[in-house]
């Protein structure tokens, strides 16, 4: 340890001489450790970090897939959840079932969310309550068990953290539950959700009210469910055997025909939840990689020119007896030393900044709520320090293990011709690449620029100025008796009330009532359903999908969306008429392209439970989903003819936020007290959170791009300027023989572009390849989009000519007498 020590000594002796150095330094490194870091905290939480709940790798997310129809994810029913509970794959199976609902018994009724599972949930995950006990297969009932757990959130906030409040009644859609059990504070459910974290966890059978008894093999009123692998049977022998399983069934049952493609899909329970963020967080742990790669880079260029000016200290130190490892090994200490530095000011800032770094964070990234600093980021901190510190100290460390010794005695500031050479040559190739590797980054960026602007540029359907968007939550008890809202003239007759409530309120111009899928850019991708086109010979069953919602007549109105063909709704498209159905551009584009579509006819369900409905209308596209995804065909129909309990509210209204958020409360309480009203906010509001995640992929990948275009520009600043430095006598000489301003700096920054152009070029030619990667990223814009690929090497060379400019503005102010003098 003795030489150790006199090595670290001797290293911060040495470093304390150059605090300009070491603060650059430390800045450098700080910057480009602390924001690996900070990505590593994202990823490890979201990606890396096992669910907390037992053995999660034998959990799986059990899926329904209609690939005849092209519908994802179509909803389960319960005698298929029976039949896998029978199949031999699974221990446990449990419905996951997320639901609005309305939370009685305070001064108001609150919107909360609940999840509907089967009693044996818990034991499934291996979880326990950090209050009372939860519910568990021995509480099986047929339809719902009184007993509930709730969430530590909800917890506090309903109860004010009570210790006894166990046995508090509560009413959930007007049902009576008791609280049973509550939830330690870290504990979420694992899975999708409506709109935020669960606060009530429900068991039920699903064969009794409110649900169909006997339960009914078509009826895909089911979300999904998840499982847990039994002892012995992988992921993989999971997939086989459902599939077996799932041909067994179709060739049993007629639900299941040929063209409708019915299969069983299983992912890991980690991959499930995490799976459409999983390459974005990848791709910007790689990036920000990238930008470690150039502050090592750079780093490693100032200590070779550092070495450069120390080349008389080695030669004196080989002389007196020091070997080529030995100074080697002290090099290598002085850059770890600084490494070490500068990883424990990112630990730091990466502390006092993690509140920060959550908060920018998109709150539809899954496990937002689990992003912290632990003893992994320590860790991750103290490797990549120790990485960093001996890729930018391996080369200058082998440059003076390399000293010739009489060269080195002999130059007095290490500005031998042969040395100087070496150095600078072996800058000019760490300058390439850190050029290289920032027209990588600065390609991604460009890529992703240019697909925000589509997104963000296309025709959402709608004028989203003054339109404010809210939901209402229609309770629906268990038992159908206390649902006064059970048939469908009650329904209807609501739906009456409130838009008539709503179309006075002071300040609204236009109100109209929809599905919660006819939310614009809610963020959510609904399920698609199949139906069937009669009058197509070849697809007389249901081998098309769509998505499919409710609307008053007044919604295109109140978007301002066009109708393209046909007609709107009317107040007379009610139950005494015929079903008819409006469908978006979309539709028209895939399934009715050479056919006029008004008066064509869509046929929903299974013979004989069939029901036809005509389209009327052909309505511009209205962007339902995220701004960045294309547009989904979509058929509305008349919210007077299909009555529904999830509301969504649309006001175009100069009202602000709040203002309308009090008046649509005064309305739908005057109309029933018992109907909370939530997510009031504007519609562009929601256009901007649709592409949350996009913007935080965006402004992450441009911080880097810029970092790493900064740290190039630095990078070519030093080479123009050493260069400069060492041969002023040369370009005084050219002066004193006639060569003009221009012309010595046309010599002075050559070497600079050079090494810019070469660096440009390899880095255009690996962008070419390593973009194809973003391809899942882009929205109208291909991975190797010809505009990007030309303003990226513009810019950088762009920036490249003024680094070199700067510094070689000085060749030209050489005195020619004082240079040759040695004295400049």
């Amino acid at each position: 340890m003795a030489p150790l020590a006199q090595d670290l000594r001797y290293a911060l002796r040495t470093l304390a001489r150059t605090p300009g150095f070491v603060a650059v330094t430390l800045l450098t490194l700080m910057l480009g450790i602390g924001a690996n870091l900070a990505i590593f905290t994202v990823v490890g939480a979201v990606l890396l970090r096992p669910l907390p709940i037992q053995e999660p790798d034998r959990v799986v997310r059990i899926f329904d897939d209609l690939t005849g129809a092209g519908a994802r994810d179509a909803g389960m029913s319960v005698p298929e959840m029976q039949d896998l509970e029978k199949s031999g794959v699974f221990s446990r199976v449990s419905a996951i079932w997320p639901v609005d609902a309305a939370l009685g018994g305070a001064d108001h009724v609150e919107r909360i969310e609940l999840l509907a599972t089967s009693p044996n949930y818990f034991e499934l995950l291996g979880v326990k309550p950090a209050l009372g006990r939860a519910y568990a297969q021995k509480d099986w009932v047929p339809g719902f068990f009184e007993g509930v757990v709730i969430s530590d959130a909800l917890w506090r906030r309903q109860f004010g953290a009570d210790p006894h409040v166990l046995g508090r009644r509560i009413r959930a859609d007007m049902d009576p539950y008791t609280i049973i059990g509550v939830m330690p504070p870290d504990f979420r459910h694992p899975g999708p959700t409506t709109s935020g974290d669960v606060d009530i966890w429900a068991a039920a059978g699903f064969v009794a009210d409110p649900f169909a008894s006997p339960p009914v093999r078509g009826q895909r009123m089911l979300p999904g469910a998840i499982g847990r692998l039994a002892p012995g049977v992988s992921i993989d022998a999971a997939r086989a055997r459902l599939g077996l399983l799932a041909t067994t069934l179709a060739q049993t049952y007629p639900e299941y025909p040929k063209d409708l493609g019915w299969t069983l899909r299983v992912e890991s329970l980690q991959t499930a939840l995490t799976g459409n963020v999983r390459s974005t967080l990848v791709i910007l742990l790689v990036a920000v990689g990238f930008v470690l790669l150039i502050v090592c880079v750079n780093v490693a260029s100032l200590f070779l020119a550092r070495a450069s000016a120390r080349s008389r200290e080695f030669a004196i130190r080989q002389a007196i007896g020091a070997s080529g490892p030995r100074l080697t090994k002290q090099l290598l200490t002085e850059g770890l030393v600084l490494a070490f530095a500068g990883g424990a000011l990112a630990l730091v800032v990466l502390g006092l900044a993690s509140a920060a770094l959550v908060s920018m964070i998109p709150p539809d990234i899954p496990r937002v709520a689990e992003i912290h600093a632990d003893w992994t980021v320590a860790l991750a901190a103290l490797a990549l320090s120790t990485l960093t510190g001996l890729l930018f100290g391996v080369v200058p460390a082998l440059q003076a293990s390399k000293l010739d010794l009489t060269i080195g005695l002999k130059d007095g500031g290490g500005s031998g011709a042969g040395q100087s050479r070496r150095h600078q040559r072996f800058r000019g190739i760490l300058v390439a690449a850190e050029v290289a590797l920032s027209v990588l980054l600065l390609a991604a960026a460009g890529l992703l620029i240019r697909s925000f602007a589509r997104a963000v540029g296309g025709d959402p359907g709608l004028d989203p100025k003054d339109l404010i968007a809210a939901q209402i939550w229609v309770p629906v008890p268990n038992h159908p008796e206390l649902n006064p809202y059970r048939d469908f003239p009650s329904r209807a007759g609501l739906v009456t009330n409130l838009l008539a409530r709503m179309a006075v309120m002071p300040g609204v111009q236009h109100v109209a009532l929809g599905t919660l899928g006819a939310l614009p850019s809610r963020n959510a991708s609904g399920n698609a359903a199949p139906f069937a086109l009669p009058d197509e010979p070849t697809t007389q069953e249901q081998n098309r999908a769509a998505q499919f919602g409710a609307v008053s007549a007044d919604y295109f109105t109140t978007l301002r969306t066009p109708i393209r063909k046909g007609r709107a709704f009317t107040q007379h498209d009610d139950s005494t008429h015929a079903q008819v159905v409006i469908v978006n551009e979309a539709f028209v584009r895939r399934f009715s392209a050479d056919k006029d579509p008004i008066g064509r006819v869509i046929r929903l369900g299974r013979a004989p439970r069939t029901r036809d409905v005509q389209i009327v209308g052909v309505s511009a596209d209205v962007q339902n989903d995220r701004l960045d995804l294309p547009t989904e065909p979509y058929v509305y129909f008349s919210m007077l003819q299909r009555p529904t309990t999830s509301l969504a509210v649309l006001l175009r209204t100069r009202l602000d936020v709040q203002a309308a958020r009090t008046q649509l409360e005064r309305a739908v309480r005057d109309v029933d007290a018992e109907l909370p009203v939530f997510n009031v906010r504007t519609v562009d509001d929601m256009m901007s959170a649709s592409i949350a995640r996009r913007r935080f992929s965006l402004f992450l990948m441009t911080a880097f791009a810029a970092s790493a275009l900064l740290l190039a520009a630095l990078g070519i600043y030093g080479v123009v300027a050493y260069s400069v430095s060492q041969r002023k006598q040369e370009f005084a000489v050219r002066g004193s023989l006639g060569a003009t301003p221009r012309d010595i700096l046309a010599v002075a920054v050559k070497p600079g572009l050079a090494v810019a152009a070469i660096g440009a070029a390899v880095g255009l030619v690996a962008a070419l390849v390593a973009t194809r990667l973003l391809t899942a990223m882009l929205f109208g814009v291909s991975a190797t989009d010809p505009a990007t690929f030309v303003a990226v090497p513009a810019v950088l060379l762009l920036v490249a000519g003024v680094a070199c400019v700067v510094p070689g503005r000085r060749a030209t102010k050489v005195a020619p007498i004082r240079a040759l003098r040695g004295e400049a």
